[in-house]
């Protein structure tokens, strides 16, 4: 038995709008997406690093909102390429950070917890010829390495 026309039109309609409804739906239900450059793109910015250092922390001060740019200060502990950094010299180094609640701009710059930034006693950070992360590349350490 042959459904009317306006039975199929109904549903097809329906599909339509459950598509539209669902499609609308994903990006709300899909994890935020933490650095929008391919992975290849922050390799490079490490491998071509003109220095990394590593500190020893002294202080985190945090941005006034919910994201930007944690103070990260400390004494450098190793120098692991370049020589703008001496071990032993102070520094700090401006690292892009956010707290879990935080609803940064998206973009290529990968926004490190802050949380986890005050608790580690050292981080490693790949800088640039001007002395700023490259490619927002900083890692924290729990331990000297």
């Amino acid at each position: 038995m042959k459904k009317p026309v306006g039975a199929a039109r109904t549903r097809r309609v329906r599909a339509a709008v459950a598509t539209a409804v669902l499609c609308l739906a994903l990006p709300a239900l899909a994890p935020e997406a933490k650095a929008l450059l391919a992975p290849h793109y922050y390799e490079q910015a490490r491998r071509e690093a003109a220095s990394v250092i590593v500190l020893e922390i002294s202080a985190v001060t945090p941005p006034e909102g919910a994201f930007g740019q944690c103070q990260v200060a400390g004494i450098v502990r190793r120098v692991e390429r370049g020589t703008a950094f001496a071990a032993g010299q102070a520094a700090t180094i401006g690292v892009p950070c956010a707290t879990p609640q935080a609803r940064p701009p998206l973009g290529g710059t990968i926004y490190q917890d802050m949380a986890r930034l005050k608790a580690a006693p050292y981080g490693r950070a790949y800088l640039d010829a001007a002395g700023g992360l490259a490619l927002s590349q900083y890692e924290a350490l729990d331990a000297l390495p």
